[in-house]
């Protein structure tokens, strides 16, 4: 119920369809309805040109049900199922794409690794704990990632990151996301992964890229 009161549209359209609804029953040329209405409450209205008001009214009520059951078919229906596509394909290319970053990772921390390892660490916790062993005396596994990271990985890195960016930018484009916060994270996610596309190994660019932790807070 919630929900539904965050869009205006959709309380219209829910009490349009309940007016139209009564209207029908109480406008209908047999006055069963009225008469059930005028046993229980006592609210017995006469008026005049009772019977061409009423046809009236039932052909407003029946055009109004019959539109909205339109509206909702061809209109409602696909847009719901097309954001559940949407959704499923973005919740399906950001797992792919914490998969391949994590691997990526992975190839320069430890240079080989298990190929169950990217989808073992997509779990928060796992991931921390793991970039946080030792791999040397002197430095934790993401402490190495930061020091071995060469051109070919962070361009292959800021690669995934613009197929994902592209993927974002459909939903944006093709979908109307009704609700304003999930619209603003995804153009918040955005921007980010867009300023950070001429990354270098420059040392603040480095810092800010993946010791500021902005890397981990992207793939988890």
């Amino acid at each position: 119920m919630a929900r539904i009161l965050k869009h205006p549209l959709d309380v219209t359209l829910i009490l349009v369809a309940m007016i139209s609804l009564a209207a029908l029953f109480l406008a209908h040329e047999d006055p069963f309805a009225r008469d059930a209405l005028c046993a229980k409450t006592g609210f017995c209205p006469t008026i005049a040109n009772a019977r061409a008001w009423n046809k009236i009214f039932y052909d407003l009520a029946s055009g109004a049900l019959v539109s909205l059951i339109f509206y909702v078919l061809i209109v409602r229906v696909p847009d719901y199922q097309k954001r559940k596509r949407c959704k499923r394909s973005l919740t399906q290319q950001y797992k792919n794409f914490r998969e391949d970053c994590i691997g990526l990772m992975l190839a320069v921390a430890d240079g080989q690794y298990d190929s169950s390892m990217p989808e073992e660490l997509l779990d928060q916790k796992r991931f921390k704990e793991y970039f946080k062993e030792k791999a040397t005396l002197d430095e934790d596994r993401w402490d190495r990632f930061c020091n071995k990271l060469d051109p070919y990985y962070l361009n292959e890195i800021v690669k995934r990151m613009e197929i994902f960016r592209d993927e974002i930018a459909f939903i944006l484009n093709n979908v109307d996301i009704p609700s304003d916060e999930p619209f603003g994270f995804l153009k918040r996610l955005s921007a980010a992964m867009y300023s950070i596309r001429d990354t270098t190994l420059d040392y603040d660019d480095t810092k800010s890229f993946a010791s500021g932790r902005f890397l981990q807070a992207l793939i988890l």
